[in-house]
């Protein structure tokens, strides 16, 4: 979290933001680089995320949006990611469904978040993930 004053720093992530919504796409990225993290790109359909994942610069961080254009939307995307054994991933969703909501959760993200999300929120689940790939990173 920018500012919080804890003194150990967790690892700085690669984040790719998957969300049709231009608006919202920049607002996170706004959010996480201020929280001392890197944009590996913004991609508006579940094909252009699958393009920067297959690209030669590692992701260590997807946030998803769940309805996406181009016929696969973000719980397909995470499920592709999870048999990929890919980076993890949040769910970033505007719906408050039930249904839509345990499709979310069955595919095992790191959080869902509400739209529209708070600073602090983000903040938590991205340095939560940071810290668990750093103490990866040192059990090597």
């Amino acid at each position: 979290m920018p500012g919080d004053g804890s003194g150990a720093r967790a690892r700085r992530l690669r984040v790719l933001i998957v969300e049709d919504e231009i608006l919202i796409a920049d607002y996170l990225a706004l959010l996480l680089e201020d929280a001392g993290h890197e944009i590996a790109g913004t991609a508006v359909t579940a094909k252009e995320a699958l393009e920067v994942l297959d690209g030669s610069d590692p992701v260590d961080l997807v946030t998803l949006d769940v309805r996406l254009p181009g016929g696969m939307d973000g719980v397909q995307l995470a499920e592709i990611l999870n048999e990929r054994s890919g980076p993890p991933f949040l769910f970033i969703t505007g719906s408050g469904d039930p249904v839509h909501r345990a499709r979310c959760e069955a595919a095992a993200p790191l959080a869902i978040l509400q739209k529209p999300v708070r600073p602090e929120a983000l903040w938590e689940v991205v340095e939560t993930a940071a810290r668990a790939q750093s103490a990866r990173a040192r059990g090597r």
